[in-house]
């Protein structure tokens, strides 16, 4: 028997960001159920070199889009423009492949619906948009590391008003749509995106189990697919290719160290990081570029060693990561959050704000510390307690086993590609479903 035929679209996976390296990881799983068409804008190595081993049929535009940035750029909604005029020059290539789905699906990480201009209306449709966009619906990424707006919120709604009609326009044609289902990655995540629309949440936040509003099967609510985590990538114990690029990294910390990953900004809570490695006299490794020289000066305010790591490979992140001292994870409005998660798959504790994704995935004191932010003085004390308890090894030992049980009963790929699957069953496709246990979400954790 044949596998139905499934068409992932993606606009920009050269980005390889979290929503793009989610995808390459849950590919395998994907394509034991679906013979797949994968279809982007900008297609990464590392994404042509998965779908080669696969067997996974790649379609891309002879010239790779590129995405606008700068000011006047986001205020035209330039990269939507551009982006539904590349989606409709790639259509006589993608046509085939769309007239023989059987399905559907959309990954989104930021913007990106302009896709549907080219989907056919009866194909029963996935879309999994990981997070809204945080650039038109809160004002994270306008403020630098010390949370200072850098233009008024009048100024910043005046600048943004087209962008924000431009995504409204297509989100509200997304919901208008037959036969098509909407999650996000966690259930903060989901709320904070039908926020964002005027549209109902799940209750129940079990990855697969969709409502519809009508007999069209127009979506009733924002449901849940949780990320995938790659177990192979992050494994329990250090294997001897690990342990040579640790022998021989030219950029190894000398002694106990804390580890930050992201962008350096206010979003990331790089600033807070640096307090907390000042409080806790241990140097700060980060790895993640962005605004490094501002956080350099937040290290020299508080008195915070700070080490810049530059571009390194995934294999030299792993050993960063085991051998860290402990993960911080500080981010605000973060909708998953990988990292706290990778950490405690190699054994590392992830230490995390109490605050939107992190509280569907550490349990304080379970898998990890998930602890005030660090503003006050009592705040900063219980970091300053929570790094001293990583250092124990009981405690590094009992987080890990707890966060790499919770992470394979739950984030794996296999349930990425079930829920994606039982999804599109209750629209009609003949897709292949298991008995796998769909645990509902952690709300908290």
């Amino acid at each position: 028997m044949s596998k139905p035929r499934l068409v992932i679209l993606h606009r920009n996976m050269a980005l390889l960001g979290g929503a793009q390296r989610d995808l390459i990881v849950a590919l395998p799983e994907h394509a034991k159920r679906w013979s797949i068409t994968v279809a982007t804008l900008n297609a990464p190595q590392l994404l042509l070199e998965r779908c080669e081993q696969l067997d996974i049929d790649v379609i891309v535009p002879d010239i790779p889009w590129q995405q606008p940035s700068g000011p006047l750029a986001e205020m035209t909604a330039k990269a939507g423009r551009t982006a539904l005029k590349a989606w409709r020059g790639l259509r006589t290539k993608l046509q085939p492949a769309l007239d023989v789905a059987d399905a559907c699906c959309i990954v989104l990480g930021t913007g990106g619906l302009e896709v549907l201009d080219i989907i056919p209306n009866n194909r029963p449709l996935y879309v999994f948009i990981h997070e809204r966009n945080k650039g038109i619906y809160d004002d994270v990424l306008q403020r630098d590391m010390d949370g200072k707006l850098r233009n008024s919120i009048f100024v910043k709604n005046l600048a943004l008003t087209y962008l924000r009609r431009w995504d409204q326009r297509w989100h509200k044609r997304l919901w208008k749509r037959p036969k098509t289902a909407v999650s996000a990655n966690t259930p903060t995540s989901s709320r904070m995106l039908a926020s964002s629309y005027g549209w109902p949440t799940s209750k129940k936040w079990i990855a697969g189990d969709v409502n519809f509003r009508d007999e069209q099967l127009r979506p009733a609510e924002v449901g849940v697919l949780w990320p995938a985590i790659d177990p192979s990538a992050w494994p329990a114990e250090e294997n001897d290719e690990e342990r040579n690029v640790w022998d021989s990294f030219a950029h190894k910390p000398n002694g106990s160290y804390l580890l930050t990953i992201g962008r350096a900004c206010f979003m990331k809570g790089s600033k807070e990081a640096v307090q907390i490695a000042a409080a806790s006299s241990l140097p700060l490794v980060h790895v993640g570029g962005g605004g490094t020289e501002e956080m350099q000066r937040q290290a020299e305010k508080y008195g915070a060693e700070l080490v810049i790591m530059p571009r390194i490979d995934e294999m030299e992140i792993v050993a960063l990561m085991r051998n860290a001292h402990a993960l911080i994870a500080t981010a605000r409005t973060e909708g998953f959050g990988l990292t706290p998660m990778e950490a405690v798959m190699v054994g590392t504790p992830a230490l995390v704000v109490n605050d939107c994704g992190f509280t569907h995935t550490v349990t304080d004191g379970f898998n990890g510390r998930r602890l005030p932010w660090p503003n006050t003085e009592e705040g900063l004390e219980q970091w300053v307690k929570a790094v001293e308890q990583a250092g124990e090894e009981t405690n590094r030992k009992a987080w890990s086993k707890a966060g790499r049980e919770r992470i394979l009963e739950r984030f794996s790929a296999a349930h990425q590609a079930e829920g994606l699957a039982r999804s599109l069953t209750s629209m009609g496709v003949d897709v292949e479903t298991t008995d796998l246990e769909m645990l509902p979400g952690l709300d908290p954790a």
